[in-house]
């Protein structure tokens, strides 16, 4: 298993998304009573990113960058890593050098060590421990901590003065089905893939 370096940095005309979603799957299973029913829900809390993009029209000459890069990938075998291109960096005003506390696996919480009254604001991103994690709420730093609450939970332990990624932080994703460049004479048409975030 490699890992494919996605080409925008060195490539933004051919590969910036011209649309993209981002949703969180969530891990859980439904139980419901066939009698009266009730359900039950368990969180197995191994929540992942979903990402889909949508690659805009481009010369026969750039189509071939596309096609290089899918059959890089080997389809899931080999990873990339990926920004939400939607948000690559906070609404808020979290700057510096910001550092992560000491965290358990499952904690819908984390705390940083930020600057007093710097923000994150809901919808934000940020990476830690190798995590791609979203703000649930908005949170402000108070006495140089700030109590950040999450949308996905930790599925890792994050250490003591962890680094915090706050432009376009990053997580490890496969590619997901076969996704073809279509060539239409000159150009190729609007190209879709779907990545799902890797589970270590």
């Amino acid at each position: 298993m490699s890992l494919i370096v996605y080409p925008v940095a060195t490539d933004r005309r051919v590969f910036l998304p011209s649309r993209f979603m981002a949703s969180v799957q969530t891990n859980q299973r439904v139980h419901a009573s066939p009698f009266g029913g009730s359900e039950q829900v368990v969180d197995l809390l191994n929540d992942r990113w979903m990402f889909s993009m949508e690659l805009a029209p481009v010369s026969r000459d750039d189509n071939s960058k596309i096609e290089a890069f899918i059959a890089a990938m080997r389809g899931s075998t080999n990873t990339t890593e990926l920004y939400h291109f939607g948000r690559p960096v906070p609404r808020g005003t979290l700057s510096g050098v910001p550092t992560a506390q000491a965290a358990s696996a499952g904690a819908s919480t984390i705390n940083l060590n930020a600057t007093t009254g710097q923000t994150l604001l809901a919808g934000d991103l940020f990476g830690v421990g190798g995590l791609l994690l979203q703000v649930a709420n908005d949170a402000v730093s108070v006495g140089g901590v700030m109590a950040v609450s999450i949308v996905n939970r930790l599925r890792v332990t994050v250490a003591n003065a962890s680094t915090v990624t706050f432009t376009k932080p990053t997580a490890t994703f496969r590619l997901v089905g076969s996704p073809r460049v279509q060539h239409a004479p000159g150009m190729s048409d609007p190209l879709f893939m779907d990545f799902a975030e890797v589970v270590a």
